[in-house]
């Protein structure tokens, strides 16, 4: 009996030694600080035996310097500088709040040789382009996040010095639209490298344009401008010549389509991909006809295409231009029209057709052009009668297929007004009915109330009286009925 203790014992030692986190492998212990900061690991692991140190001297940091991190905790601060000071030759990563003092913490140099990735935000004061200036130093660093926020910083040293960075190949620059920015000065294009560039809500398209002049290796462009800004071009000698960009997307408001299609005819370049969201007035925008010949044109590679046009109410569209959007040109490249009415604006998107929940009740993989060309959906988000009255003209000639009714409640009377409406529906999705009438509703004609049929047996036959319609195919329901409490 003591010799089987004993034995057992023993290997209860041999099993402890062998589970030791010092036996773990380095490939291990890297996944466990994947999940780490970079302060985190070091203060978990530093002057714990000698295993551990080597392994932080193979380990790769990524630090995030904020202030909620160096409040936390006293010793945290401490921890950064060693950090900084001794490891700073394994840094990858690093985000920093400039709102911070880290003047004693480091200042950037050639000892950051692994450095790719560096996010700087709350930037602000003068003192952030001399800080800025040292970036020249890192011989790796590949991309570059900028959140500005104070408007005394002038954008033009900011912008002189990260197009000039050898190894960046992404840049974001977000500001507000007070910062200081006027057009680059001529620069040396060959020392750009940017092949990604995010630019938002500082410059008007003049601006924006002497910018992309200088970047001639792009591949991926963002311009968001959502503020009134001078959208008057100067017209260049000769297009920008940006031959690798494939990837552009565009947010702005207020551009006229005219100035819209002058800005582009500024880029020479090869669109695979061209997203465009912007708020309108010029209803041109959603000319289908105009943008065939527009797209045939000049970016006939064109493969992915997202339009998404927000307008007041008082901007409606013709049933014919919505008609326009169902032609063999639209259907080849599998880009349709869905529209989102809401009490504030109406929405109308092109984009790749994406699955619908009706597709599941269907064999093939992908939707026919047959099919393709009955894809148009209307989205109505706390439409009510009164309003559906207001607007129903401008669906009542267009071929809109599939409805989606997006609140949580519908009136089963404002359900049939719609319905009615829509002589070519063949599916409709709603969450629950409500047969509670709400102020200025009523049944009407759909609800006799001197019938003796029982309440349950009758909103069924309203029902199925509301989705009745020679094409429907399908119904999604998520909750049939919404009713006050019957005795």
């Amino acid at each position: 009996m003591g010799r089987n203790s004993k034995t057992k014992n023993q290997n209860i030692k041999v099993y402890n030694k062998n589970s030791s986190l010092e036996h773990l492998s380095n490939e291990i212990l890297y996944q466990i600080c994947k999940h780490l900061d970079g302060y985190e690991a070091l203060y978990a692991f530093h002057d714990l035996n000698y295993r551990f140190d080597q392994f932080l001297k193979s380990l790769l940091f990524i630090l995030n310097i904020t202030s909620d991190s160096l409040k936390s905790k006293l010793y945290i601060r401490e921890i950064f500088k060693e950090i900084l000071n001794f490891y700073k030759n394994r840094i990858i990563v690093i985000y920093l709040d400039m709102l911070l003092s880290f003047n004693d913490l480091f200042s950037f140099n050639s000892s950051f040789n692994r450095l790719k990735i560096l996010h700087l935000y709350n930037c602000q004061s003068n003192k952030f382009i001399s800080f800025l200036q040292n970036l020249t130093y890192l011989p790796d660093l590949s991309s570059l996040n900028l959140e500005i926020c104070d408007q005394s910083i002038n954008l033009n040293n900011i912008y002189q010095i990260i197009l000039t960075l050898p190894k960046l190949k992404s840049c974001d620059i977000k500001t507000n639209n007070n910062a200081k920015f006027s057009s680059l000065l001529s620069m040396n294009q060959n020392l750009c490298q940017i092949e990604r560039l995010d630019i938002r809500g500082h410059c008007d398209l003049n601006e924006f344009l002497s910018i992309v002049s200088h970047t001639h290796q792009l591949s991926h462009l963002v311009y968001i401008q959502t503020n009134p800004i001078d959208y008057n071009i100067r017209i260049i000698n000769s297009p920008i010549n940006l031959s690798n960009l494939t990837h552009l997307y565009l947010r702005i408001s207020g551009m006229k389509f005219n100035v819209f299609e002058n800005f582009l005819s500024q880029v020479s370049c090869k669109l695979t991909n061209l997203c465009l969201t912007t708020e309108i007035e010029d209803m041109k925008y959603l000319d289908a006809n105009h943008w065939e010949n527009f797209l045939l044109e000049n970016y006939s590679q064109l493969k992915i295409f997202q339009l998404k046009c927000y307008a007041k109410h008082n901007h409606i569209l013709d049933p014919v231009k919505i008609n326009q959007f169902l032609t063999s040109f639209w259907i080849e490249r599998r880009w349709v029209l869905e529209i989102n009415v809401s009490p504030v604006h109406f929405l109308y998107s092109i984009t790749p057709y994406k699955k619908r929940w009706y597709d599941e009740l269907s064999n093939e993989i992908y939707p026919s052009s047959s099919e393709l060309k009955k894809s148009c959906q209307l989205s109505l988000t706390n439409i009510d009668s009164s309003r559906w009255n207001q607007i129903k003209d401008m669906f009542i000639s267009a071929k809109i297929y599939h409805l989606v009714l997006l609140q949580e409640k519908t009136f089963i009377a404002t359900l049939i007004k719609i319905v009615r409406s829509l002589h070519k529906l063949i599916s409709l999705q709603f969450n629950s009915l409500s047969f509670i009438e709400p102020d200025g509703e009523d049944f009407g004609d759909c609800f006799s109330k001197k019938s003796k049929t029982p309440r349950p047996a009758r909103k069924e036959t309203i029902l199925r009286h509301a989705c009745s319609n020679e094409h429907s195919n399908f119904l999604n329901i998520d909750t049939l009925f919404d009713q006050p409490n019957e005795n």
